[in-house]
């Protein structure tokens, strides 16, 4: 009741019950703000795990950039641009892995053209792979993108799981990678599963390292077997899978895939398991793989396969492999030599790259331990492949080889695409050398 007499208002107590506390009223209020709190924080939460789940696609920035050329150049006149980081060449860009994503560069100004990055930064690139149309990058949290090469846009994100290094190979239309016990196969340009090959039980964890589509819907795997475990051991495998079904047709242990060269086709070169200096050419069919012939005896150290030739290197002197003194052309369909090249004295060769009916390697002085810091000059030569005639040189710009190593690393051919030549290079001033026509 009031002064009045009449009953009480604006009190929760009411008729009856007692009137709240200020402590009371304090305690609910503080309980309010809790809740408040955990829901404001929730929230924030769930922003940044939104804002950290949007990967960045700038897009692309101005016209695609033409191509150089189609293939490989013929007569790669100039260097247009020096680089660094892994790469890729693709009708006039160039790609470059960023640790956490990729970006593609304009060959000719050198100009960004478009940038994929990850948010989250604890959850680096592992690798990329690049086709005429789309690159697809691979995360050590299992996730794989698909990128338009043309816009940079994002074409599809798959999520496959299990931390740690994963490699992606595009071949035939079809990504190619591993995952826990298995290889897996989507679509190039919208990331559908396609197909999977369980892997032995003594193959829990795989590395496709490479893959290769051949006639008649076959697919050759090179898979790497249990390369981080410490308690089994490594080991190699060729699988012929179908790729329409993903259907095993065959396997079999093979060696170490840098050991390894692929020709034309359906041919492989790949060094005996049991006697790594037989070298026999492989035919490869849905069947399984057959010896079709061998190389001689001086031609086990194979440096590069392609249009119609294996070209190995080595130094006669000594039967080295660190210094590729002469390269030797053998023919892929009976293993008889076609053609040698020998270095002039004091000059040895990098590992070369052959395409388009030419073998493109770089010359250079033959160099040992001790020598850092002494400036040399180098040569890009571009060979018949049939033939091993010199049908153009290109006279690289000088460099000093570096300090911090114990010999120098040769300078090799590293891609050939587009009517450009990426070499490997390092001088400080970047790791790459592009040249073109």
């Amino acid at each position: 009741m009031n002064l009045l007499g009449e009953p009480g208002v604006g009190l929760p107590g009411g008729p009856g019950k007692a009137v709240p506390s200020h402590a009371d009223i304090q305690g609910a209020r503080g309980r309010v703000w809790g809740v408040l709190i955990v829901l404001v924080l929730l929230m924030i939460g769930r922003v940044v795990d939104w804002y950290e789940s949007q990967d960045v696609f700038t897009g692309a920035r101005g016209s695609f950039p033409a191509a150089f050329a189609a293939g490989g150049p013929v007569a790669p006149e100039h260097v247009v641009r020096r680089t660094s980081d892994e790469h890729a060449l693709v009708h006039g860009l160039f790609l470059q892995d960023t640790a956490f994503g990729v970006r593609a560069v304009d060959l000719r100004s050198g100009k960004e053209y478009w940038r994929y990055e990850r948010r989250d930064a604890k959850e680096v690139s592992w690798d990329f792979e690049v086709s005429d149309r789309t690159v697809v990058v691979g995360h050590g949290d299992g996730r794989l993108v698909g990128i338009d090469v043309r816009t940079g846009r994002l074409l599809w994100r798959v999520e496959i799981g299990e931390d740690g290094y994963r490699s992606v190979e595009l071949a035939g239309g079809q990504v190619v990678t591993g995952a826990p016990g298995a290889v897996r196969a989507f679509g190039e340009r919208d990331g559908r599963s396609l197909w999977t090959v369980k892997m032995p039980e003594s193959c829990p964890e795989v590395l496709a390292y490479s893959v290769h589509a051949l006639p008649d819907h076959l697919s050759v795997v090179h898979a790497m077997c249990d390369v981080a475990s410490l308690e089994r051991d490594a080991y190699n495998l060729l699988l012929g899978v179908d790729n329409r079904t993903g259907k095993v047709l065959w396997r079999q242990r093979t060696v170490d895939p840098k050991q390894t060269a692929w020709g034309d086709g359906h041919t492989l070169v790949a060094p005996d398991p049991d006697r790594t200096q037989h070298v026999p050419l492989l035919d490869m069919n849905r069947q399984g793989i057959s010896r079709r012939a061998a190389l001689p005896a001086d031609g086990w150290d194979v440096v590069a396969a392609g249009s119609g030739i294996v070209v190995s290197g080595t130094d006669p002197k000594d039967g080295s492999e660190d210094h590729d003194t002469l390269l030797h052309a053998y023919g892929t369909r009976d293993g008889q030599s076609s053609w040698r090249l020998r270095a002039p004295a004091g000059q040895e060769y990098g590992f070369p790259q052959i395409a388009d009916g030419r073998v493109y390697v770089v010359r250079q002085p033959f160099l040992t331990e001790g020598e850092a810091g002494r400036r040399i000059h180098a040569d890009l030569l571009v060979l018949d492949a049939d033939t091993g005639r010199l049908l153009h040189t290109l006279r690289l710009p000088s460099m000093a080889t570096l300090d911090d190593d114990d010999y120098f690393e040769k300078l090799d051919v590293l891609d050939v695409a587009d009517g450009a030549v990426s070499i490997g290079w390092r001088d400080g001033a970047g790791d790459l050398l592009i040249a073109t026509d």
